[in-house]
């Protein structure tokens, strides 16, 4: 009789083939059933685990390359992004938005295609916001000098093609000037386009109300964050807070304030509830974490030391992104930061008085936080 063969002992091929078809955040628990399965994995870094900062030497002609905060890592792949002179604007999941002299480009971070929108009829942007909404999408180019205002384009039809641009009305002798925080990006709220004033005061553009001249409606609340800072950065929280997380000189004291929408004021909180917030850029994000040491945390791109770079394919499984090392990549090594002191990145908890000493290291120019993370409550794994 033939002897009889237990799951254990299925062929590797046969294994692999299996292994993938399979999501990545299912590989660890397939290599966890026996040592003879967890012989057929590979390397791969998983891109979901925190937001990734999108960096770029120079912003022109240049691989796409994302730092990881979890495992103190650069992954760069080998997909060219030809956007020379261009200005990294807003990312949502996998697009990310540039703006040019004259020209709005959108690009597909997974594949590196990059598309012109119609174009600009006076010269540049200072803001560009895309809300992501699919066939259903809009993108604002907004103009923060002088009275804010906007323009807008939309996707109109089944092939995802953007309508020209609708551009606010011409200023009027009596416009207020007025200028927006220099490092916030207007950020979409309720439906709402929000701008944030250096003093905490913010303008907001309800395409319902304001659709026909083009302009922001300056709120005579709140009038003040009623706390000293230096660098601010408006963002919406991932349980949809107006949010703006506040720095003081170099760095320090940290602090995040919500919007209290009944009574329009500014509100300091006190806790992160577990959460960890990625900011500094024109993207901030606030997600939900399972690492420990990650929670109640604000982390800047600014880096001890710059880390290991590790040339990778990205894989898009059912929506689960990863980087996969190329055959003969160094650093194809999977283990992550255990704790914070190993982090390399500077993070600190709110309120902190500690030295600012990070505010001398490396700062991460040309970079954008990118959220690839569709289920939000997921966590590392």
């Amino acid at each position: 009789m033939a002897q009889e063969r237990d799951w254990s002992s299925l062929p590797k091929d046969l294994l692999r083939l299996v292994l993938g078809l399979l999501p990545w955040s299912s590989h660890p628990s397939f290599g966890a059933a026996c040592k003879h399965w967890r012989s057929v994995q590979t390397p791969f870094f998983p891109a979901w685990v925190t937001p990734l900062l999108l960096s770029a030497a120079d912003v022109g002609s240049t691989n796409l390359r994302f730092y990881s905060p979890y495992h103190h890592k650069n992954f760069e792949i080998s997909s060219t992004l030809e956007a020379p002179g261009a200005k990294l604007c807003c990312a949502v999941g996998r697009h990310l938005t540039l703006c040019q002299p004259s020209t709005i480009l959108e690009a597909d971070l997974f594949s590196g295609d990059v598309y012109e929108l119609p174009p600009i009829k006076y010269g540049w942007f200072h803001f560009v916001v895309y809300d992501g909404g699919g066939a259903a999408g809009r993108m604002f180019g907004v103009h923060t000098v002088g009275p804010p205002r906007t323009a807008i384009t939309t996707v109109l039809d089944d092939d995802g093609e953007w309508d020209d641009w609708h551009y606010a009305t011409p200023l009027g002798p009596d416009a207020k000037l007025m200028a927006s925080s220099p490092n916030t990006n207007p950020v979409l709220h309720g439906g709402l386009l929000y701008v944030l004033f250096d003093d905490g005061k913010l303008a907001v553009y309800d395409e319902s109300r304001h659709r026909d001249d083009g302009y922001f409606e300056i709120l005579g609340k709140p009038t003040a964050f009623g706390l000293e800072c230096e660098d601010k950065y408006l963002f919406e929280s991932d349980d949809g807070e107006l949010m703006a997380v506040l720095f003081g000189r170099r760095g320090t004291p940290v602090h995040v304030v919500k919007l209290n929408e009944q009574e329009m004021e500014w509100e300091k909180i006190g806790s992160l509830g577990g959460r960890a917030l990625f900011t500094g850029t024109l993207t901030t994000a606030m997600r939900k974490t399972k690492i420990k040491w990650m929670e109640n945390k604000v982390f800047l791109p600014r880096l001890y030391e710059w880390p290991e770079t590790v040339r990778v394919d990205i894989v898009d499984r059912d929506g689960e992104m990863a980087f996969v090392p190329r055959s003969g990549s160094a650093g194809a090594d999977i283990k992550p930061i255990k704790d914070e002191e190993d982090s390399r990145m500077w993070s600190c908890e709110l309120g902190s008085q500690e030295s600012a000493e990070f505010w001398d290291t490396e700062k991460v120019d040309y970079g954008i936080w990118v959220d690839f993370n569709t289920n939000k409550s997921a966590g590392a794994v």
